[in-house]
């Protein structure tokens, strides 16, 4: 999806009352020797994998949701319950539970962002979030975190990490209003490491209530995950060998229910939980515009 990267920044400190919901698994992961590419250079071709702050998802893992208001809309108490513990959550332990069958090392803690009752700063956007289009709002994240009390991104990160002694960590800003999502992910491959994170909508930009597997699908981006349908209508030749290979994988199509859907073995390996590369996906087909 949207892929902007390098705007974030670092120092100082405060407090953050972060409320914590946790599930976990864990178990082993294998490896095989290294596949030898034919129509690419490596695996990060494929996608932008292991790096940003969010790398592989495997090991301790923490996804914070903030609740966020913007110029035209805001949330409620029983509207944030409604989105956290009936899409969002249920989806997060799809992933738990997906990692477990397959014995990898993940604990994937997940909550939200909560403000004490005599607090009157409420996580906002000073404007209107674009619902479309991610680029638009290019400073959202360090909106989120001076709004949070926190001078920028990186410092609220560097705190957050340290409070909650996991090892990464991926942002969901969620505004209540309808919207298509997108992730933020590092696409540069340089030294730094960009704050990572997704934008989110309490609906779909037709005003039926919010898939949850869209949100997992942009979370996996963070991850180095890459699309499987062709949205721009360019590699057509692809998106038909995806069909083919990967038909309910979790990076080609939605579904109410998470749990019908799959994480096909390219995904897998772009995200760290195989480093067994699918080799029909080494083919012209995937390179070839039209």
């Amino acid at each position: 999806m949207q892929k902007i990267g390098g705007f974030f920044v670092k120092t100082i400190c405060i407090f953050l009352s972060v409320l914590m919901l946790f599930s976990g698994c864990g178990g082993k992961k294998t490896s095989s020797a290294p596949y030898e590419f034919k129509y690419a250079h490596s695996i990060r071709d494929y996608g932008f994998v292991d790096i940003g702050v969010c790398k592989k998802l495997i090991g301790e893992v923490y996804t914070l949701v903030i609740f966020m208001d913007d110029d035209e809309s805001s949330w409620t108490d029983e509207a944030r319950s409604a989105f956290y513990d009936k899409r969002y959550f249920p989806s997060i332990n799809y992933l738990s539970s997906q990692a477990e069958k397959r014995g990898i090392a993940l604990n994937l803690q997940s909550g939200q962002y909560t403000t004490r009752q005599d607090l009157k700063t409420q996580p906002r956007y000073n404007g209107i979030v674009d619902t479309a289009q991610g680029f638009n709002n290019p400073d959202i994240l360090e909106q989120a975190a001076k709004t949070l009390g926190f001078t920028d991104s990186a410092l609220m990160h560097k705190m957050l990490k340290y409070n909650l002694g996991v090892e990464q960590i991926a942002y969901v800003l969620a505004f209540n209003k309808p919207g298509r999502a997108y992730a933020v992910y590092d696409a540069t491959f340089d030294s730094t490491d960009s704050i990572e994170f997704v934008v989110t909508f309490s609906k779909s930009q037709d005003g039926k209530d919010y898939i949850g597997s869209a949100i997992l699908h942009e979370l996996l981006h963070l991850f180095g995950a890459t699309d499987l349908y062709d949205y721009k209508g360019i590699y057509k030749k692809r998106y038909k060998l995806c069909k083919k290979l990967f038909p309910n994988d979790i990076m080609l199509r939605s579904a109410i229910l998470p749990e019908t859907l799959k994480i096909g073995a390219l995904t897998e390996c772009l995200i760290g939980w195989s480093e067994d590369f699918p080799e029909k996906c080494d083919c012209k087909e995937w390179w070839e515009r039209g």
